[in-house]
Order: structure tokens, then C-alpha cells, then sequence
């Protein structure tokens, strides 16, 4: 017994001394590694042979010097056979030599092993310098699929690579929530108009009601263009077609996009929200600029048409400065502490026409201090003639001025569309 205790002593001895030996072997080389001198990472690299970061700064300052990494970048591959970069390095540096299948080899190898997204972007890159589209097609949908952050320089190559923007939406972006989204905003920035109602509709197809803005905003770069597809896109929202004056009565609170009013907001003008009944106020507190935007509504007509409402003020004289414009027809507001009824024909020169109330302060007079208040803002065609009951009559019925079977019953999103409770003012 005490011959084996000193054998198993002497062993544990000997295997601390090994350690000892080993952690100062080791310490020696992460020394010379941090000193970063290719000298000293080449000693480094000498004393841990398979420690793959040594062998990385070895090949970087290979590189720097004009040498030749191949070898050590080989090495670190087959230390590493779930590392993508190593092989990328391998494959871009074939390339460069001329090799292309070598390089493909190598980029495929990497792509298999890591399946991220540097590993197929490298790829598309790769088929698209190389003029193959097939395998562009597959590789950059791939890329975009686990693709995350700044996708625009990825649309930018689909778009060098076609200016087909079905092929492009059908082949490289793939049925991921965020990517589409992404490539909506893509589209609206880069302001291709054509492309747009395409991906939106498999935007809205999600029925995420965080996509409303995007939709909007959309739909609002569409009909500032006048570009048809705006109807389709506004629709896809979740809002009934403008075929007529759109939320006439102010029964919602103006969604300020697209088909609906949008109230302009400017220093010394205040936007309120009225209800029982419902309409909309518009404040002047005499600090208001001389000429100035109050509401508009972009209209969705064609052929001759009569704008019909119903207003009243307060503290505003005469003359008021206040009136309407459409297709180069205006018609003044007149101060009344009663609701009146005034009309103006007008004939649209396009399908999309900008209605606007606007203010402008009448020569000699001070800027106007008081309110407004608007309601029953109707469209009809030249040819009806409606008197004021028949028209406070529609909106008593419908509540909308648009006919019921054009009216959404089924909302595309959940979010709906409440009654602001304070007033929307200039700060």
C-alpha cells in the first residue's frame, strides 16, 4: 500500500507539472498573438498550430502583406466545419483567381454549413457578377427569408437584376410578414408607383393593423402622383371606394390619408371634432397666417358635378375669406350664426381632383378671429338637384355619403375608427 500511494503521488505530481508546462506553453503564445506583429502571431501560431484565431490574424496579415492565405484559410475550414467564413474567404479569393467552379464549391460548402444569412447573400452576389439568374433567384430569396436589418441594398440587386416587378415579387421575396413590409417601404422610397399595389395587397393580407401606416402612407404617395392604383390600395385598407364626398358628415374622425378629409394644420388654426350632431369646427384665433390651407380631400369623380354643404360661424365678419376650391371653381363661405346651405358646380379635368377649404384674408380687413363649422359635404352629379331636406334626409338615412352596398360591412383590420376627444391644434 504505501508503494502505491507514492506511485499515485508521484502521477499527480507529474500531471501538474504537465499543466504548469502546458498554461505556460499557452500563455507564451497568447502573449506573442496580442503583440499582433506577424512575427510574433507567426511564433504564436507555431506553439498553438489548431487554435483557429491565431491562425485567422496569420492569414489576415498574409493578406495585407500580398501573400498567399490559402493554406492557413484551408486549415481554419477544416478546424471548423460549421464556420461559413472561413470558406466565403476561399471562395471569393478563387474567384478572383479566375476559378469559378472552385469558387462556387467553396460558397456552396459555406452556405451548407451555416445557414444564416451571410452564407446566401454571398451566393446571390456570387450568381449575379456571374450572370446567372436561375440561381440568383434561388439564393437571394433564401438570403431575404433569414434576412434581417437594412434588406434595401438586397431590393437594389433584384432590381439591377430585372425591372419586372411581378418576377421580382414572385421569385425573390419570400412570405415573410417583415420582408414584405420592408419591401413595401422599399418601393415607396425608391418611388416605383407601379410596383407598389402588388405587394400591398400581400401586405394587407396579413391584417396586422401595425401596417396601417405603411398603407397610407402608400396610398398617399399613389394620389399625390395621381396614379390609378390609389382606389385599389385605399380599398385594401379596410375603406369603402370613394365614389362621393368621403365621411361627408365628419362622422369618424378624419383619418388624415388618402380618399379622407385632411385637416392642415397650421399656427393660429385649431381642428375639433363636433358630435350630436356630428361635424367639424375649425378655430381662428387671429393668429393665423394671411393665406393658408384648412381642409382638403382629394375626389374620385368624372363629368360635372354640384359640392353641396352646410356651415355656420361664429365671430367671423363679412367678408370671411373663407371658400372652397375644386377644378378651378371657388365659392366663398359667407359668416351666418345659422346652418346654410350653398353649392358650387364644378367639372373635374382628371378622375382625381383636390377639394380644398382655404383662408385668405380680405384685403383691409384683420385676420379672422371665431370659428366655423361644417357638415352634410355632398357630391351629386349635375343633373340631380337636390334640395336642402333631401340632402340632410341622406345623410339622416345613411349617415355616409356613399351608397350602402359600397359601404365595407366586413373591416379588413381590426383598428377601428373612434371620435377624437380633444381638438388637433398648431402647437
Amino acid at each position: 500500500m504505501p508503494y502505491l500511494a507514492r506511485i499515485a503521488g508521484a502521477a499527480a505530481l507529474a500531471s501538474m507539472g504537465i499543466a504548469l508546462w502546458y498554461s505556460t506553453v499557452l500563455a507564451r503564445a497568447d502573449q506573442y498573438f496580442r503583440e499582433a506583429t506577424p512575427a510574433s502571431v507567426q511564433r504564436a501560431v507555431e506553439i498553438a498550430p489548431r487554435n483557429t484565431e491565431y491562425l485567422a490574424l496569420r492569414a489576415l496579415q498574409l493578406d495585407y502583406d500580398g501573400a498567399d492565405s490559402t493554406a492557413l484559410t484551408r486549415k481554419i475550414a477544416a478546424l471548423n466545419p460549421y464556420s461559413s467564413a472561413p470558406r466565403i474567404m476561399l471562395g471569393l479569393a478563387a474567384e478572383v483567381r479566375g476559378d469559378s467552379a472552385g469558387a462556387e464549391k467553396w460558397l456552396l460548402d459555406a452556405a451548407g454549413a451555416d445557414h444564416q444569412f451571410e452564407p446566401r447573400w454571398t451566393l446571390a452576389n456570387f450568381y449575379f457578377r456571374g450572370e446567372k439568374p436561375e440561381q440568383f433567384w434561388k439564393w437571394i430569396r433564401l438570403a431575404l427569408d433569414v434576412s434581417y436589418g437594412d434588406r434595401a441594398p438586397a431590393f437594389d440587386l433584384c432590381w439591377r437584376v430585372s425591372t419586372d416587378a411581378g418576377e421580382i415579387l414572385n421569385r425573390a421575396i419570400p412570405g415573410r410578414h417583415e420582408v414584405t413590409q420592408a419591401y413595401l417601404v422599399y418601393l415607396s422610397k425608391t418611388n416605383r408607383l407601379g410596383a407598389i399595389l402588388a405587394v400591398a395587397r400581400r401586405l394587407a393580407a396579413y391584417h396586422d393593423d401595425s401596417d396601417l401606416p405603411i398603407l397610407f402612407a402608400a396610398c398617399d404617395q399613389l394620389l399625390e402622383a395621381h396614379h390609378p392604383s390609389a382606389l385599389d390600395l385605399w380599398q385594401l385598407t379596410g375603406q369603402s371606394a370613394p365614389g362621393n364626398i368621403f365621411n361627408g358628415d365628419f362622422a369618424t374622425t378624419p383619418l388624415n390619408h388618402g380618399f379622407d378629409w385632411r385637416p392642415v394644420i397650421s399656427p393660429g388654426i385649431a381642428h375639433v371634432d363636433l358630435t350630436a350632431p356630428s361635424g367639424h369646427r375649425i378655430v381662428f384665433t387671429g393668429q393665423q397666417p394671411e393665406s393658408c390651407s384648412l381642409l382638403r380631400q382629394t375626389l374620385n369623380v368624372a363629368g360635372p358635378y354640384v359640392l353641396r354643404w352646410e356651415s355656420r360661424t361664429s365671430g367671423i365678419k363679412s367678408p370671411s375669406g373663407l371658400e372652397w376650391r375644386v377644378a378651378g371653381q371657388h365659392a366663398a363661405l359667407p359668416p351666418s350664426d345659422d346652418w346654410t346651405t350653398a353649392e358650387l358646380a364644378f367639372t373635374p379635368r382628371e378622375s382625381f381632383t383636390d377639394l380644398e377649404l382655404v383662408y385668405q384674408r380680405p384685403l383691409g380687413e384683420p385676420r379672422a378671429e371665431g370659428n366655423i363649422e361644417l357638415r352634410h359635404v355632398l357630391l351629386s352629379p349635375m343633373r340631380q338637384r337636390l334640395s336642402h331636406r333631401s340632402v340632410t334626409a341622406w345623410f339622416d338615412v345613411v349617415g355616409q355619403p356613399v351608397p350602402p352596398a359600397n359601404r365595407r360591412t366586413q373591416p379588413l383590420f381590426t383598428q377601428t375608427r373612434q371620435r377624437g376627444p380633444s381638438p388637433v391644434a398648431a402647437q
